[in-house]
C-alpha cells in the first residue's frame, strides 16, 4: 500500500518538473541577462539591476535567425518596457517557437533554442 501511494505521489509530481529547462542557451550576455528560466511554453529572464528600465525586444522563429514569426499583436518585434522589480523574474513570454531572441539596443543579448 505504501509503495502504491509513493508511486501515485511521484506520478503527480513528475509532470510539474518534466518540462522545465526546455531551451538550450546559444548566446547570452550575462552582464545584461543574469538568468533564464523556462517551463512548458513560458520563458522568464532576470535583468541586471543596472538595466531594469531598459527596453528589451523579443523575436521568435522556427529556424535559427530566419523568418521571424509575428506575435499575437501582428508585430515581428515584441517590445518589453518599463520598470522591473529588483532581482525579479520578468519579461515572461509564452511561445511554442523553436528559437527565441532577446535584443537590447540592436544587439542580440540572448538566443534560446528549444530542446
Amino acid at each position: 500500500m505504501k509503495a502504491l501511494l509513493l508511486l501515485v505521489g511521484l506520478m503527480m509530481i513528475a509532470p510539474a518538473y518534466a518540462d522545465q529547462n526546455m531551451f538550450n542557451v546559444l548566446a547570452q550576455d550575462t552582464n545584461l541577462i543574469t538568468a533564464v528560466r523556462s517551463e512548458d511554453n513560458n520563458v522568464w529572464i532576470k535583468l541586471a539591476s543596472s538595466n531594469l528600465n531598459d527596453e528589451i525586444t523579443v523575436r521568435i522563429s522556427n529556424k535559427d535567425k530566419d523568418f521571424y514569426r509575428p506575435w499575437f499583436n501582428g508585430s515581428i518585434d515584441l517590445v518589453s518596457k518599463g520598470f522591473r522589480g529588483n532581482d525579479a523574474w520578468s519579461d515572461r513570454v509564452q511561445t511554442a517557437a523553436n528559437y527565441i531572441e532577446y535584443w537590447h539596443n540592436g544587439t542580440l543579448v540572448l538566443q534560446l533554442e528549444r530542446k
